[in-house]
């Protein structure tokens, strides 16, 4: 990463381009990051049993807040079995606690029924959420794929009249993680 230092931007121009490319140049090295715990969750989740047609990468769901408001929010990783999905996967290099809130929000609101499970991890800790219970267990074990098919999973809807206030959480993510650098 080059950053000119000891460099007095001669305009506002030039500052605020100056302050972009350093913010660019962040969001790059980031953006890696999430990419090399990807693969290494992916390694794993083979070692586990799946398979890549069981593994979806960076799927995006519309949401629609109200008539007005509509986003497209994602989550790094699903794990699919017989056409439902058991597993979503947020991958995230630092604070993985900060992002549980957003999953149980994410696994609430996308699919018709809430995802079983979500998991937050950095690649070398994990928080694995039972979404229906709420239960948060600090552990990067997934259960092998012969295993999650032999229990009786549930696949129930969100209680209708909570979902707005579950769509908003997920939306104020949404513009939290949201590019830094585009209204530069």
């Amino acid at each position: 990463m080059y950053l000119p230092l000891n460099k007095t931007p001669d305009s506002p121009e030039e500052r605020k381009e100056l302050i972009g490319d350093i913010l660019k140049q962040q969001e790059e090295l980031f953006a890696q990051s999430i990419g090399y715990i990807q693969r290494l969750m992916i390694q794993y989740l083979i070692e586990r049993g799946y398979t890549l047609d069981n593994i979806e990468l960076n799927r995006g769901y519309e949401v629609v807040v109200s008539e007005k408001e509509r986003f497209i929010t994602s989550v790094d990783i699903l794990i699919r079995l017989q056409e439902k999905v058991l597993y979503a996967i947020k991958c995230t290099p630092a604070s993985i606690e900060s992002w549980e809130r957003f999953m149980l929000a994410f696994c609430r609101v996308v699919e018709p029924y809430q995802i079983p499970f979500a998991m937050v991890t950095d690649g070398r800790q994990g928080r694995l959420i039972n979404i229906l219970t709420g239960e948060v267990k600090e552990t990067m074990d997934i259960p092998k794929k012969e295993d999650l098919f032999a229990s009786s999973l549930k696949f129930m809807p969100y209680p209708s009249e909570k979902l707005p206030k579950e769509k908003r959480i997920l939306y104020a993510f949404d513009a939290i993680k949201c590019c830094p650098t585009c209204n530069i």
